[in-house]
């Protein structure tokens, strides 16, 4: 079968669990099922294309025009994102008509938005291995661009369902473990917060310029203000996002913790990305394509 038709089956296709179930179920594919399905996948990658490289559905897949035609796809996904408000969960089921039946409001976590990056990831994985099974002069300086490119958004892709953003009030009075979810779900950490001190800058009229709160967490007292993230451990951060306006000193704060355990995955991505432009640009255009030009 012609490889465009397949891409538009199934792209067709993915819109039918989403007008019958919804959402993709992003949370079920957590840890350590991520893990798994991401091996298995790589692996099917490399042995698809050791085997099937000079099959005309493969060609076709990995050519120039389904390069353009897999941009310009997930170029409008994007679009939908920018154009529709996206909501949390519980919202976006709320939301009537077709651009609510087909997850537009919630786009990132939809069917068919989940078949479109999980196919860019695809795609352009065959190239990169096309690229290091060969010869060619300078493919170091691609396969930097391009296996960059693929590990930023393979980060994003699988490490989806393991990062969790959590509010927790942290009281003066005594210590907090419950924090909320982004849909008003009730988690309770394992690490209890507790306020020591807090103090705030303010403008000439009124308005608060600077913050910052000593903390008691984890068995240590740390100090966070707005707009410096702490590192409390491993791919957990904590950000001060609000305070307690009503009282002077403040009874309370509240502290955003944002759990991202493939973070430095997807910055070696983005440096392996940045790298390859930068080789690009000191050893320049492909000089066999220039003395062709000459």
């Amino acid at each position: 079968m012609n490889t465009y038709v397949l891409l538009a089956l199934v792209l067709l296709i993915s819109i039918i669990p989403q007008i019958i179930w919804g959402n993709f179920p992003v949370n079920f594919f957590s840890f350590p099922l991520n893990i798994i399905f991401a091996v298995l996948w790589i692996c099917s990658l490399w042995v698809l294309y050791k085997e099937k490289r000079h099959t005309k559905w493969l060609i076709q897949a990995i050519s120039l025009k389904m390069t353009v035609l897999t941009i310009i796809i997930f170029i409008s996904a994007c679009l939908i994102i920018g154009l529709f408000p996206q909501l949390s969960d519980i919202e976006a089921n709320q939301k009537d008509g077709i651009s609510g039946s087909l997850g537009f409001y919630n786009f990132m976590s939809s069917w068919p938005f989940v078949t479109i990056l999980l196919w860019l990831l695809t795609h352009l994985g065959l190239i990169t291995i096309k690229r290091i099974l060969s010869s060619k002069k300078h493919k170091w300086r691609f396969f930097l661009n391009h296996a960059g490119l693929w590990l930023t958004l393979f980060a994003g892709f699988f490490g989806g369902a393991d990062e969790k953003v959590l509010r927790i009030p942290v009281y003066r009075d005594f210590p907090n473990q419950e924090a909320y979810s982004e849909n008003k779900e009730i988690t309770f950490l394992k690490d209890s917060f507790q306020l020591i001190d807090f103090q705030v800058e303010f403008y000439p009229n009124g308005m608060p310029q600077h913050y910052q709160a000593h903390i008691h967490v984890a068995n240590q007292n740390i100090l966070l203000e707005v707009n410096h993230p702490y590192s409390l451990r491993w791919g957990e951060d904590l950000y001060l996002t609000g305070y307690d306006m009503q009282n002077n000193p403040p009874d309370y704060c509240i502290i955003q913790i944002v759990k991202q355990p493939w973070k430095y995955l997807l910055l070696i991505g983005i440096i392996m990305t940045l790298s390859g432009a930068l080789l690009l640009f000191i050893e320049g255009p492909n000089s066999s394509k220039t003395n062709r030009n000459k």
